[in-house]
Order: structure tokens, then C-alpha cells, then sequence
């Protein structure tokens, strides 16, 4: 699960979405105004984790869940609170987070990678000297577009390897996927909604539609027509394709008719078998 703002001119949705493997769909979200955010932003994440973990989980083996989050939601207190609610996370720490490494504090970003170094796992350290806790740390790197080295400073409260750690926080950004497609092609962009709260109700038909559409592209991968069918919306690349499944879908819809055939008006919509 990843926990991310997504933003559309004044209007913030605080949203906690499910992933599996590449795909995501929006769970429980919160809306509100950039007037509502003024100084009070940190509290409202606090009380969206606790909602979160206390009611949504509620009942579901931890083991069955890892939360993932950018270095923006990662403090002191919102690593507690997963902590005190037994779920799992990895999430990204800001370079200016102090650790206790060789017998003395020092700044993440302070810690440089040699060489041909990609991951590197720190231990199990003590974390942020204003309060600390003892969490798992890691570091990876890769280069940018720009050609220059980009380092994720990686916590959990498990003792996952840092290649592990990079994985499950890569794996977070199906949720930024899913917020493309939601404002690119499902319409938020474009909405002009000026109460709050009738936005955030749009927002759960663009989630149902998300949901939909995904399903739709779990039942084309096992068509056997899928790969002409591929082949009219996408590149020829084999390794990987620059579509998510739901721009995929929504461009073959406008080429293959009997697509349509499988948009059922009382589907029954079962998120964990779709995804």
C-alpha cells in the first residue's frame, strides 16, 4: 500500500492505494483545500495513518501488507505509529536525517556510496537523534536522466536486505501511474468541482473506473488475440512497455469493438482478484 498527495490547483486528496506487482487503485482517500492544509498538514497524515491501519486493515494479517511513502511523509512520529500498529513499511528518508553509525551521529546524505556501489545495507541503527528508535536502514543509487547519482536513504522495521528494500519502495510509484491515468485520462483534470467534498465523491467513480479498466486488461493479457491486439497501441520494445495496463485499455478500446463486449453493467468488481 502507498500513501501519497496528489494535487489539481487548490484541491488536495491525501490517498492510500493498493499495489500489486505494476498496478494500483486508489482504497480510501481524504480531500480537502489548500486553506484546510495551512498548518495542519502534518496532523492530518498522522490521523490518515491511524485511520489507515486502524480501521482498514483492521483484521488483516500483517504479513500480508507492506506500506510504502516518500521521504515527505517520513518522520519521526508517522514511523512510530506504523511501528505501534504492527505494519510493516519501508519508506524514503530525507538526506538531512541523522543516524548513529561509528560511534557518532551523522547526516544520511553525508554517507557517499564508492565506486561501483549500487546498495548497501547500514544495519540496524539508531534514528533521528531528537527521539530515536532503532530501525533497519539501506541506501541504493542509480543515475538520473541528468547523469548523476540519485540516492533513495531507505527504513524499515523489518531486517529486509537493501536490494529487497529498493524493490518494495520502487513499487510505489504504481500508485504516481495511477494518478497520471486518473487526471490524464479519467477526467480529474479536467473536472471543475468547486465544493471539496463533491470532488472527492468524483473521485470515487474515476476510482471505480481504475478498478474497471484494470480488470478489463487482466482479462486482455489472457485473450489470445492479446499480442496483435498490443501491437496497434504500443511500441515495439519486448522488454517493457511505456503504457500502464490502463492507458492500454483505454487506447484499444477507440481500435477493438468487441472489447466493449466485456463492459458488463452489474459486473461484480473484486479488487484483490483483479489486481
Amino acid at each position: 500500500m502507498a500513501l501519497d498527495w496528489t494535487t489539481e490547483e487548490r484541491q488536495h486528496l491525501l490517498v492510500a492505494s493498493l499495489i500489486v506487482g505494476r498496478r494500483a487503485v486508489p482504497l480510501y482517500w481524504e480531500a480537502y483545500t489548500s486553506a484546510e492544509l495551512k498548518g495542519c498538514q502534518r496532523g492530518l497524515e498522522y490521523a490518515f495513518v491511524d485511520e489507515v491501519c486502524g480501521q482498514l486493515l483492521a483484521g488483516l494479517a500483517r504479513d500480508r501488507v507492506l506500506v510504502t511513502a516518500d521521504r515527505g511523509f517520513c518522520d519521526n512520529e508517522v514511523l512510530a505509529r506504523l511501528e505501534s500498529w504492527g505494519v510493516p513499511f519501508v519508506l524514503r528518508l530525507p538526506a538531512h536525517v541523522t543516524v548513529y553509525l561509528a560511534q557518532q551521529w551523522r547526516k544520511l546524505g553525508s554517507l557517499a556510496m564508492r565506486r561501483t556501489t549500487r546498495r548497501r545495507t547500514l544495519g540496524h541503527l539508531w534514528c533521528i537523534q531528537s527521539k530515536p528508535r532503532r530501525y533497519w536502514l539501506a541506501q541504493s543509487r542509480a543515475r538520473n536522466r541528468k547523469g548523476r547519482w540519485e540516492y533513495w536513504h531507505l527504513v524499515s522495521n523489518r531486517p529486509l536486505s537493501a536490494c529487497t528494500m529498493a524493490q518494495e519502495y520502487a513499487r510505489r510509484f504504481g500508485c504516481e501511474e495511477g494518478f497520471r491515468d486518473a487526471k490524464r485520462l479519467l477526467g480529474v483534470a479536467q473536472a471543475r468541482i468547486a465544493e471539496v467534498q463533491a470532488w472527492a465523491r468524483m473521485f470515487a467513480v474515476v476510482a471505480a473506473a481504475l478498478l474497471i479498466l484494470t480488470q478489463l486488461g487482466t482479462h486482455l493479457l489472457r485473450h489470445p488475440q492479446h499480442q496483435p491486439w498490443l501491437r496497434q497501441v504500443r511500441s515495439r520494445r519486448r522488454a517493457r512497455s511505456e503504457l500502464s495496463v490502463v492507458a492500454v485499455v483505454c487506447q484499444l478500446l477507440d481500435h477493438v469493438e468487441v472489447l466493449w463486449h466485456r463492459l458488463l453493467p452489474h459486473s461484480k468488481l473484486n479488487l484483490e482478484a483483479t489486481l
